[in-house]
């Protein structure tokens, strides 16, 4: 009798259990899922700091390169021309004007093909949710293999 009571027993117990079983498993990926998102969030997080501090000391360096530069430029070109203002004061100022032209465009272009070879902002955690996509996409193409060996 009480193996009769024992093996009726085992059916109601294994009805809740399985559904604290599939809540339990629920739980466990909503807890990876979370995991996950956490640390993209922090790959997201770090990549904004690292250019932000990047594109900081970029600027600070521009800026000082460049007051310095123009200091030196605007000096070297009133020198010239007051060295050349009796003979050919005229021909200084046009020649400086054209090399600062030459200049600028030059600086433009490199400008360009900097930025154009920067990878994209936040291109690592672009390129992570990408493989999580993906991985996810062939989990549940393919539910049965991932359950099968364990």
């Amino acid at each position: 009798m009480a193996e009769q009571e024992s093996s009726q027993d085992m059916p109601r117990a294994s009805g809740p259990a399985g559904a604290l079983g599939v809540f339990a498993s629920l739980r466990a990926v909503l807890v990876t899922a979370l995991a996950i998102a956490g640390t993209r969030f922090e790959l997201l997080g770090i990549e904004f700091a690292e250019e932000k501090e990047r594109l900081a000391a970029l600027a600070i360096t521009g800026l000082v390169a460049a007051f310095a530069l123009l200091l030196a430029v605007l000096l070297f070109t009133l020198f010239c021309v007051v060295l050349f203002w009796d003979t050919h004061r005229l021909v200084v100022i046009g020649g400086f004007t054209l090399a600062y032209f030459a200049a600028g465009a030059w600086a433009v272009a490199r400008l360009r093909a900097q930025l154009a070879a920067h990878p994209a902002l936040f291109a690592g955690t672009v390129a992570e949710l990408a493989k999580d996509r993906e991985t996810l996409r062939s989990a549940i193409k393919q539910p049965s293999a991932t359950r099968g060996d364990a």
